[in-house]
């Protein structure tokens, strides 16, 4: 049941019905609760951010997003984890915070040794346009604040090629 209230919320949200889409992420997170599904709420919680993002409640977003990453952090969750400091990376964006949402993009693709990984979506694509706005010394610095270690030269070949390919309208 959880499973089919959470599939109905998508539904909605999807119709542009954000009540009745967190209707049915509550009820899904109910049963997720019951169930002590992690998974599960992470996931619905996830969601809920988007629904709360959508009506344009960057808090109470950012609060949902961040127990979904509790838990995707708490199980290990790279894939989910990297959705997660993405989305989180987005929000302080359209918070007009470019650094914190480079420190998110940097945290999602450091993730993984491939970049890019395909669990990190557009991550990388968003990495090299705050690169791009930020500088490269933005990069550098902020890779070494999180991750402890200098950037890899082929994190930023990466950045660089996807900054040469990005449009006119993904440059700025």
């Amino acid at each position: 049941m959880a499973s089919s209230y959470h599939q109905l919320g998508i539904v909605a949200e999807d119709r542009g019905d954000l009540l009745q889409a967190e209707s049915w992420y509550r009820k899904s997170l109910e049963i997720e609760e019951a169930l002590d599904n992690r998974p599960g709420r992470a996931m619905t919680y996830h969601q809920l951010g988007r629904v709360a993002q959508d009506r344009g409640d960057l808090p109470q977003a950012e609060t949902w997003y961040r127990k979904s990453l509790e838990i995707e952090e708490a199980l290990d969750n790279r894939p989910g984890m990297a959705v997660s400091y993405a989305t989180l990376g987005l929000l302080a964006e359209a918070r007009g915070n470019a650094p914190q949402a480079l420190e998110w993009m940097v945290r999602c693709v450091a993730l993984f040794p491939d970049f890019p990984h395909p669990s990190t979506g557009p991550g990388p694509r968003h990495l090299a346009r705050l690169a791009a706005a930020l500088g490269v010394g933005a990069l550098e610095e902020t890779w070494r604040r999180v991750t402890g270690e200098i950037l890899p030269r082929h994190i930023r070949d990466g950045v660089e090629r996807l900054q040469r390919e990005a449009g006119p309208e993904e440059r700025s």
